[in-house]
């Protein structure tokens, strides 16, 4: 490949264990041996001069673009590099990992190396306004510092990038690019995309040291949860005193049968996708939330029954359709339900959580169901063995 040249571990991430700028053979063995302290394999490149940009696309699209610079001070004529990065960490915007929007500068073995090659120590005094850099990587997480560009990015790079973020397969991710100038086209200027990050951090384009912050959350939102869209999944709750779980098992089957991912509880246990994956009565709302917090499920029957919504509620906010089938005296006094019309009125929380747009499906030959509409704001239907029934 000829020198110079660039090495770091295949696995490796925030510049851990890389070496920029290797010019002889002594320099990439040692180079070598920093890389796979993080990993067994090591990537050999090209090194490319140039100024170091990170790329944030979002949902296949341009957010913003920050051009990124490795820790350095600058000398005074009279105070040490460790006196200078004593002053440089005392920043308040500097903290430890990512408690702070920069990080502090750690002298580590990477900043040791570069001042042997340098013919430094910590203890050295800098001539006034000369830069020293600290770091061979431009990591924010290392002590580097972050500068907005998103306004002067090319149009071509900016399509490059989209386009790598298609090739690659990323809704969301961080292209690093490394170019004399990012308001040139990189076929023409010489740049290289250097990688893509499939975990792009987010605080050089929220708060970076220089230029304008970026909003990047909207687009996160935007993308998860389009604007119009319901970010809910279907929810069918079904309660009564016979009847639920016959009620749930039918219920699921039907939305199976219409190409959903079903999860359903029932007096048996917590099934997803038709596998059991909790036995026994699962009717409460710790059940329902355990059907609600999987992220194969897309559409969930809910079988509610008494004693959960006395106990701890119902385990969801709102559902789309609610179902009584009937009310009977069965299980009365306990935890003070003692009479039928009691029964009816715990039952009756599961239709009043129906949205608006929702039904309330209730069985119109039982009386007490029948009567569940008092409280209601949502769309109402009835079922029935009387077909002239009014």
């Amino acid at each position: 490949m000829g020198y110079p040249l660039v090495l770091k571990p295949l696995n490796g991430n925030h510049g851990r264990g890389a070496t920029i700028n290797v010019r002889t053979w002594e320099m990439a063995v040692e180079a070598l041996a920093i890389a796979k302290k993080i990993s067994r394999s090591v990537i050999v490149e090209k090194f490319i001069t140039g100024y170091d940009h990170r790329i944030l696309v979002i949902n296949y699209k341009f957010i913003c673009a920050a051009q990124r610079k490795p820790a350095a001070v600058f000398g005074d004529g009279k105070s040490t590099i460790q006196q200078l990065i004593d002053v440089v960490n005392s920043d308040p915007r500097r903290g430890y990992g990512h408690e702070k929007v920069l990080t502090a500068i750690k002298v580590d073995e990477m900043t040791e190396q570069i001042l042997s090659e340098k013919e430094l120590t910590l203890n050295s005094v800098l001539k006034k306004g000369e830069e020293l850099f600290l770091k061979r990587t431009a990591n924010l997480s290392t002590g580097g510092t972050a500068t907005d560009v998103t306004d002067i990015v090319h149009p071509y790079n900016v399509f490059m990038c989209e386009r790598i973020a298609r090739i690659v397969g990323l809704d969301i991710c961080g292209i690093d690019i490394m170019t004399p100038d990012i308001s040139e086209p990189l076929t023409e200027i010489g740049g290289a995309v250097l990688e893509v990050n499939a975990a792009p951090g987010f605080r050089m384009h929220i708060a970076p040291t220089d230029g304008l912050p970026r909003n990047v959350a909207e687009p996160v939102v935007d993308m998860l949860y389009p604007p119009g869209s319901s970010s809910r999944i279907p929810i069918i709750a079904v309660t009564g005193t016979n009847g639920k779980t016959t009620t749930t098992r039918l219920i699921a089957h039907i939305a199976k049968t219409c190409g959903h991912k079903v999860g359903f509880t029932t007096t048996d246990g917590i099934y997803i996708q038709n596998q059991m994956l909790q036995k026994g009565d699962c009717t409460g709302p710790q059940s329902a939330e355990f059907v609600l917090k999987d992220p194969t499920v897309d559409f969930a029957v809910l079988e509610t029954a008494r004693g959960g919504i006395l106990r701890a509620g119902l385990g969801f906010h709102n559902c789309d359709i609610g179902v009584v089938t009937n009310v009977a005296a069965d299980h009365l006094g306990l935890k003070g339900i003692n009479t039928i019309e009691d029964m009816a009125r715990v039952k009756a929380v599961v239709v009043e959580a129906v949205k608006p747009t929702g039904y309330a499906i209730r069985n119109a030959d039982a009386n007490l169901v029948a009567a569940m509409h008092k409280n209601l704001d949502c769309k109402v239907a009835y079922f029935s063995l009387d077909e002239k029934i009014q």
